[in-house]
């Protein structure tokens, strides 16, 4: 890596070392995280994954802008950083809106944002780089990589294994990492993959020129199982 990355790097490593970051409700005693499912906060989305994603797995969501990929994952951002745990957010095309994040519940003084550098030819890499440090912390229940809106040759210039290793990092540890995406792009032996498509528009108000859009139902898939119809009151093109 670059100088400039590494140094970043060095100092992500040493404030996730001297522990700054702390959830304020740990588990209870005897309580193992790893077998808690992250619920999304979406019930038809939820159900047939066992209450959620799993911990410890590499999982996608991904589809078409408009198709609510990224709404999903604020839901489950919200619901992680409201039960006092940690969410990060590494965000290579400096695309994560805080406010939208705020409105969908997201607690932002819970969630640790690393933002892309403009111009940066190893942006992909140091954004694989800076996920690793994040799930090999074991801090954070929640860990995100958007890759929403790079076009997936550059993703396929990142190495295979990269996607080997960080399951392996992130196996033995509370932690789900959530891919996001506009294809297809990798997951665990135990992840899940959920592709989402846009459906009908959802509008406030009577037919007119004068409604406002304020939402879209998105047909969700995990797998090859097609689960009901998702509504998302969100702004449209997340």
């Amino acid at each position: 890596m670059a100088p400039h990355s590494s140094a970043l790097k060095h100092t992500l490593e040493e404030l996730l070392r001297h522990r700054r970051l702390q959830a304020e409700a740990p588990p209870l005693r005897g309580q193992d995280r790893r077998l808690l499912p992250l619920p999304t906060g979406v019930n038809v989305v939820d159900e047939p994954l066992g209450g959620g994603l799993p911990r410890g797995q590499v999982s996608e969501v991904h589809g078409p802008p408009s198709a609510g990929r990224t709404a999903l994952v604020l839901s489950l951002a919200a619901r992680v950083t409201r039960s006092g745990a940690l969410a990060g957010w590494i965000d290579p095309r400096d695309r994560f809106d805080p406010a939208t994040a705020s409105s969908a519940g997201t607690d932002l003084a819970r969630l640790l944002w690393l933002r892309g550098r403009a111009g940066s030819g190893r942006i992909l890499s140091e954004s694989a780089a800076a996920t690793g440090t994040l799930v090999g912390a074991g801090l954070f229940d929640l860990v995100v990589l958007d890759l929403a809106g790079i076009p997936f040759p550059e993703i396929q210039r990142l190495p295979g294994a990269t996607w080997i290793r960080l399951q392996r990092m992130i196996e033995a540890t509370p932690t789900a990492l959530v891919l996001v995406a506009d294809g297809h792009v990798a997951h665990g032996p135990g992840g899940v993959s959920l592709a989402l498509a846009p459906g009908s528009a959802r509008w406030s108000g009577p037919a007119g020129p004068g409604r406002l859009l304020r939402g879209l139902v998105t047909e969700v898939r995990a797998g090859g199982h097609v689960l009901r119809p998702v509504a998302f009151e969100r702004v449209a093109g997340i």
